[in-house]
């Protein structure tokens, strides 16, 4: 009688034990960390933050330039020439450039603001005079000679679209060497779109990004 009884219980025992690993795995599953959804990196945002943080600087050019002062009494006289050098920089305001992104068409647009000419300076130890009048010839021309070269160059740079025209340029081409990699990194298969404040696109980098490594 008892070896029968022993018999019966077998199954139990084995339906109980079964139970209780399958709890027991439940349990550890449930434990186990669900992996998290790697976050989404806004790309337009990370571009102008590099753009706007980057120790980026004008573009720097020197201009060479001949003035004329007339005689005060008779303006049809010259009474000397001035040829002079000066430095003009030019470029963008970085802090103003901003990134969009249009998923249809798979491109980030980059608008830069307008290029300015930020300052002039002009060397004072580059000035060659060149009397006609001899009696001109004294220290006294100093200070007006340099206000008259000062005067000349930014006049000359309001008129130089050539000048401008390079600083665009290098402003474009600064922003697109800050923009591709980072671009390659988050979303290698959009192009790059430069364009100035207020036109149309002016540059479109042909095919992705992807395709340019």
């Amino acid at each position: 009688m008892e070896e029968s009884t022993k018999k019966n219980l077998h199954p139990k025992l084995l339906l109980l034990t079964a139970s209780v690993i399958l709890v027991c795995i439940v349990a550890l599953v449930a434990q186990i960390p669900k992996k998290k959804p790697e976050p989404q990196i806004d790309v337009t945002t990370t571009l102008e933050k590099i753009v706007k943080t980057s120790d980026l600087s004008t573009a720097v050019f020197q201009y060479q330039g001949i003035v004329e002062i007339p005689n005060q009494k008779n303006l049809k006289k010259i009474d000397y020439y001035i040829c002079y050098t000066a430095s003009v920089y030019a470029g963008i305001d970085f802090s103003e450039v901003t990134f969009s992104e249009n998923k249809e068409t798979k491109t980030i647009t980059a608008t830069l603001p307008e290029v300015k000419i930020q300052d002039t300076v002009v060397d004072p130890d580059s000035l060659d005079f060149i009397f006609q009048n001899k009696k001109a010839d004294n220290i006294s021309v100093l200070d007006a000679a340099f206000t008259a070269c000062e005067t000349d160059i930014r006049q000359e740079c309001t008129s130089e679209s050539a000048l401008l025209s390079i600083a665009q340029m290098n402003a474009e081409n600064t922003v697109r060497a800050l923009a591709e990699p980072v671009m390659q990194a988050i979303c290698s298969d959009y192009s790059l779109v430069i364009q100035e404040k207020n036109t149309e696109p002016a540059e479109i980098q042909e095919g992705s990004a992807e395709s340019e490594s």
